[in-house]
């Protein structure tokens, strides 16, 4: 009977995504394949139907004589062989014939796969070598670079061929070793064999660990010799033909010329890298495709190693290509891959751990790396290596800076007790390590080691982590700008585990196997410095799934946050990956310590548990010491290779109660800028608040004019509107400065603010609109003027008889004797009538009384019969001596009879001050301009006081005796032009007329007695008051005069007949007015205020 059965294949999800190459077949039941295949078979329908018939005779007891007889003749060698209860065995081997026949099958199948897997494998290094051979002959007999273009496109196409026959290989022969694992196992459920042991040895014995990882190792030549061939095809300028049809990659040169080279054009790594580093995970399965894709673009780099070639000529030529030959090749891959360990330092609040975390700007990252297997000691060299992370807003890349210093070394370097270093401290350590070097290499490495010194100080660092792994490290040996490597077996080790006597933990320390942590993936990392980005076959490889973007990666954050679980408040973004959740999630198996030491071979044992150190064999890959364990003593309790690979979280770092936040991918990035927007928005929010205040002043005004209290009711709103604007906007400017410090990328829409915003400033506009109508109704002028006239109290002088464009007041003086207001006005002086006329439209017409050609009169004074005019001149000023020269009512005026010079220029105000002690002779006050002594000679105030015993006949200059403090006189005033001046009752005043104020000074003390805003007579003529004149009028010259008024120095008494008017007499430049108020004088001397008519 035949039993017909059906071929299963593998898992999918274990071989991972398809590549970029088009795979042949799988596996088939065919049972046939050659060696000029890159594909191999299992005859599993064969062995499948053997296993059938093995099992039904088992189980009857019978078998035919053909099969016993031919069982007799043959011995297998046992290792296979199980005992099943009650079933008849040959006597030479000890098992059923049916058993035995399964067994000879599945041995038979296994050496014909294993020995055509190792004719593929020599296969396709015999096609490698010639392709080498062939690119080598045509480098030799090319002159110029790009000259053999057809011949270099044909040389890529094989290249691209071999590569994908040797991925095709590696994937067959992967599930040609799930099939035969599949069939062992059912033949040790159905037969009681051992098979599963027979076939993992024999898939772990040469061929197969070859093809199952193509760059593991160096069992084989294949990468070596392909790489090779691609620097050739780079040298000769293939690989920038845009034209050059390639199956599978797009192939770019990647040198681009310059870079750092050793004493006799060897490479040597450079002291200081500027480059952005692009990170992906890769699984095992899929290295082998990562490396043959990586050497199109870039040649394996060997450290101190001449060219980017690594066999020689002699190397390529082997006469003898056979499989004995494909295990000898350790040394040459060794010297491709280099062992790495780093300690990464840390404070003990994790410091630097959060900073990176949190990607701010500056921040660092302390190291320190050293290369081989073994940990160095004495005078190795170890080198310190500071990471600094900067923002892309500071149009800086990030930089990593290294310094080697002696192993022996490092122990003082971290001691802090000793304090900062200086220069000199440095410089010897440095000099120890490179001596070799020139000085200013020195002095820049002591730098950089004295910054160490002063970060490990400052923050009291100390080793935290250590990762150790194998690299295999890509790059042009003439530049730096492009630079591929792949990291393998990482293991991460908590270096704060247990203590040393040395700085970390040597390699013979015993730590608990927990704070040994293996991480899931390899990490293949693309660094480009310069403008250039990665090559496109980067792209593809992660369009089709064989590497996947790790975006800010670190081994770093990753050891330390597993170490420190129990202490951090934020995990790095990849806790959450499904390979990586476990190792933060469960409970970490607690074992025996191990020893970290470092071996050149593996060993195993079926008595004994395995568990995984730091260390690395000679080839670079990490190895597992054996700790020989009792199995009866340990229990049942059995240990997984999963359990092995990924170690996961150790009972000592319980899980707490607070819920640990886990770091967003991408985090929102906050720059300068930023915080900036938010200062701006913030300020324009206040700008609109000052806004809704100044519609409410307007408001305020409207309704004050018109007497209107809704106006002001309404202004009230808007204020407490405004308010509300600017508070709610300094909250909403805190709000933003804690979600972008929290990095959060959501929470800055603001809804209500606008509609606040909205609705208060349109609100403000109708309000506004509709009492500027109601205003507009009411009069022809919401500011008809803020000064009103008021008979008896606000008095505007009336100015008929001379045409108002020739009128321009500018002071005004008192003739007692002959009761007139004397007002300089250009070249004229008018008269009026003192005093503040009872009724305005009676008022006699003003006189002139004075025409004097080309003077420019601003003021005017009395110093007993005499009578002085100030005239203004642009350079220099005069005062004029004039005199009455008649005295009927209506002929008399003024006589010019003489002039002196005075140094001011401009000059519009003058007083008369007596002398202090009473005796002295008074003094002429004048202010005016005068140069401030500097280059520019500009004009400043200066208010002089002249002499006038030098107002004589004999001279025409005016003798200046000193000048006032005008600091003292102009304290907090912007504008320090004075218009007028006074001496009255004992103290001066002056009129600010920029400033619209008048000030009183004590003379003696120079202390501000009184100050006065002066109201508006016209809207647009604020800073026209040009003249001012305090006067008394007695009682009975006055008869409105308030006899119940206090009057300076005098007081309503039983005897008193009345009391005093204070009348003020005010001079308008333009348009031309001459304004006389009553004053209301306060009692005790405390000065005096304006009507109400002349108050805004």
């Amino acid at each position: 009977t035949t039993t017909t059965t059906t071929t299963t294949t593998c898992n999918p999800s274990e071989e991972g995504p398809a590549p970029p190459a088009t795979a042949p077949s799988s596996s088939s039941t065919s049972g046939t394949s050659t060696t000029n295949s890159s594909t191999t078979s299992i005859s599993l329908s064969y062995l499948e139907v053997e296993l059938h018939d093995a099992h039904r005779q088992l189980k009857s007891g019978r078998v035919s004589i053909r099969e016993a007889s031919g069982a007799a003749g043959r011995r297998t060698s046992g290792i296979c062989i199980g005992i099943a209860g009650g079933s008849r065995r040959n006597s030479a081997t000890g098992a059923p014939p049916s058993t035995a026949s399964f067994v000879d099958s599945l041995e038979a199948e296994l050496g014909r796969a294993a020995s055509t897997v190792q004719a593929n494998l020599v296969s396709l290094e015999s096609d490698a070598r010639a392709l080498l051979l062939d690119a080598d002959a045509l480098a030799r007999t090319t002159t110029t670079t790009g000259g053999a273009t057809d011949d270099v496109k044909s040389l890529l196409r094989r290249a691209s061929e071999i590569s994908q026959r040797a991925l095709q290989l590696q994937r067959q022969s992967r599930k040609d070793a799930t099939e035969l694992r599949r069939v062992a196992g059912l033949a040790d459920a159905k037969l009681g064999t051992s098979c599963s042991d027979l076939v993992e040895r024999r898939l772990q014995s040469h061929p197969y660990p070859v093809v199952f990882d193509l760059s593991n190792r160096g069992e084989g030549m294949l990468v070596v010799l392909l790489n090779d061939a691609h620097s050739i095809l780079r040298d000769l300028g293939g690989a920038n033909n845009e034209d050059s049809e390639i199956p599978t990659h797009d192939v770019q040169s990647a040198s681009i010329g310059g870079g750092e080279k050793g004493e006799g054009g060897k490479w040597v790594p450079p002291s200081s890298f500027e480059r952005v580093t692009t990170k992906y995970w890769v699984k095992e399965q899929d290295l082998s495709q990562v490396v043959l894709t990586s050497i199109t673009e870039l040649p394996l780099l060997v450290y101190g190693r001449k060219g980017g070639r690594i066999l020689d000529r002699k190397d390529i030529i082997q006469p003898d290509a056979s499989a004995a030959q494909l295990g000898n090749n350790n040394a040459l891959w060794s010297s491709v891959t280099s062992s790495i360990s780093s300690v990464y330092l840390d404070s003990p609040d994790l410091h630097l751990y959060n900073e990176r975390l949190k990607r701010s700007e500056g921040a660092k990252l302390l190291r320190i790396r050293w290369y081989g297997n073994a940990k160095p000691s004495g005078d190795d060299i170890v080198y310190l290596e500071l990471k600094t992370h900067h923002e892309k807003w500071l149009q800086d890349r990030s930089v990593k800076e290294r310094c080697p210093i002696r192993e022996k070394d490092v122990q003082q370097l971290l001691n802090t007790s000793t304090g900062r270093w200086d220069m000199q401290k440095a410089s010897a350590l440095v000099r120890l390590a490179n001596r070799t070097d020139d000085e200013e290499l020195i002095n820049d490495l002591s730098e950089l080691l004295l910054r160490m010194r002063d970060l490990i100080c400052k923050l009291q660092l100390s080793p935290s982590a250590r990762t150790c792994y194998s690299r295999i490290a890509l790059q042009s040996t003439s530049t730096n700008k492009v630079r591929f490597t792949i990291d393998r077996d990482i293991q991460v080790i908590n270096e704060r585990s247990s203590s040393s006597k040395s700085w970390c933990l040597d390699d013979e320390d015993t730590i608990n196997s927990a704070c040994v942590v293996q991480l899931p993936y390899c990490v293949f990392e693309v660094k480009v410095s310069g403008e250039d980005g990665a090559p496109s076959s980067i792209a593809e490889l992660e369009d089709y799934g064989v590497i996947v973007e790790a975006r800010k990666f670190s081994k770093f954050l990753s050891g330390a946050s597993l170490f420190n679980s129990n202490t951090v408040d934020r995990l790095p973004w990849w806790a959450s990956d499904d390979a990586f959740a476990p190792l933060y999630g469960e409970d970490r198996d607690l074992s025996d310590g191990v020893e970290l030491v470092h071996t050149s071979s593996k060993s195993s044992s079926t008595e004994s548990t395995s568990i995984t150190t730091c260390g690395f064999d000679s080839t670079g890959a990490t190895t597992i010491e054996p700790k020989n364990i009792d199995v009866a003593k340990s229990g049942p309790k059995k240990r997984t290779a999963r359990r092995r690979s990924t170690i996961l979280r150790a009972s000592f770092f319980p899980m707490t109660n607070k819920q640990q936040e886990i770091a967003p991918k991408r985090p929102a990035r906050v720059e300068p800028k930023s915080h900036f927007a938010n200062e701006r928005t913030f300020i324009q929010w206040i700008s609109a608040a000052l806004l809704i205040i100044t519609i409410s002043q307007l408001l305020f005004i409207l309704g004050a004019d018109r007497n209107v209290k809704s106006a002001g009711i309404a202004a009230t709103w808007l204020i407490a509107m405004s308010l509300l604007i600017a508070v709610y906007a300094l909250a909403i400017y805190y709000r933003r400065i804690y979600l972008m410090r929290s990095g959060k990328p959501y929470g800055y829409v603001d809804f209500v603010g606008p509609s606040i915003l909205t609705s208060s400033i349109v609100a403000g506009v109708i309000l506004l609109l509709v009492y500027s109508y109601q205003a507009e109704n009411g009069s022809s002028s919401m500011f008809s003027s803020t000064m009103r006239e008021d008979p008896g109290q606000c008095n505007r002088r009336s100015l008929q008889g001379i045409p108002i464009l020739e009128l321009q007041p500018s002071g005004a003086i008192i003739d007692n004797d002959k009761s007139l207001l004397l007002v300089p006005s250009l070249h004229r002086i008018l008269a009026l009538e003192d005093g503040v006329p009872n009724d305005p439209t009676r008022e006699k017409p003003v006189q002139v009384v004075a025409n004097i050609p080309g003077a420019n009169l601003e003021a005017l004074e009395y110093l007993g019969d005499r009578i002085f005019a100030l005239s203004e001149g642009p350079k220099e000023s005069e005062i004029i001596e004039l005199k009455w020269t008649q005295e009927h009512l209506y002929s008399r005026h003024f006589l010019e009879v003489q002039r002196w010079k005075i140094g001011l220029r401009g000059a519009e105000a003058m007083a008369v001050v007596p002398g202090f002690d009473g005796l002295s002779p008074s003094k002429l006050v004048v202010a005016g301009l005068s140069d401030d002594g500097s280059k520019e000679k500009k004009c400043s105030l200066s208010i002089d006081v002249f002499d006038v015993g030098s107002l004589t006949d004999s001279s025409n200059t005016a003798v200046k005796y000193s000048t006032l403090n005008k600091k003292t006189l102009t304290k907090g005033l912007k504008e320090e032009k004075v218009a007028s001046m006074q001496y009255f009752d004992g103290l001066l005043y002056l009129l600010f007329d920029n400033a619209r104020i008048i000030r009183a000074f004590d003379v003696e003390t120079g202390e501000i007695m009184q100050e006065t805003q002066l109201p508006v007579a016209t809207i647009g003529s604020e800073l026209e008051w040009e003249g001012m004149r305090l006067q008394r009028i007695p009682s009975s010259i006055d008869p409105d005069a308030n006899s119940g008024t206090f009057l300076r120095g005098s007081s309503a008494s039983a005897g008193s007949s009345g009391g005093e008017s204070l009348i003020l007499h005010l001079a308008l430049d333009t348009p031309a007015q001459v304004w006389s108020l009553r004053l209301n004088e306060r009692a005790n001397d405390q000065g005096w205020s304006l009507p109400n008519c002349a108050i805004e």
